[in-house]
């Protein structure tokens, strides 16, 4: 199974009806695309392929939102709208030093 429907498949199976459900999930989508980049990385990666890899990433989190978006299920496409405007990207290039680092790659 791909990132994108992996991602796509934790918004249909959340359970957000309680408070911090929704903080949680994006914290677990969040660690789901950090473990997908880091395992095809290794200490003698490239800049060129850590920035390849990272942009995958953030190509495959697009898709799963636009798939998210096309769902049927009201809670899968509310999701989709929450996530269309917190990206992983940008909330994982908030971090200014992250941010520094990706772009000099």
């Amino acid at each position: 199974m791909f990132l994108d429907d992996e991602l796509l498949e934790m918004c249909k199976t959340a359970e957000t009806g309680k408070p911090g459900k929704i903080q949680k999930l994006n914290v677990d989508i969040c660690k789901k695309c950090e473990d997908y980049y880091k395992t095809g990385l290794n200490e003698l990666s490239t800049g060129k392929e850590i920035k390849v890899r990272l942009d995958k990433v953030f190509n495959l989190f697009d898709s799963f939102v636009r798939m998210a978006l096309k769902s049927e299920d009201f809670q899968t496409k509310t999701l989709g709208e929450l996530f269309k405007n917190h990206t992983f990207k940008q909330q994982f290039l908030s971090n200014k030093k992250i941010n520094e680092i990706y772009n000099k790659l």
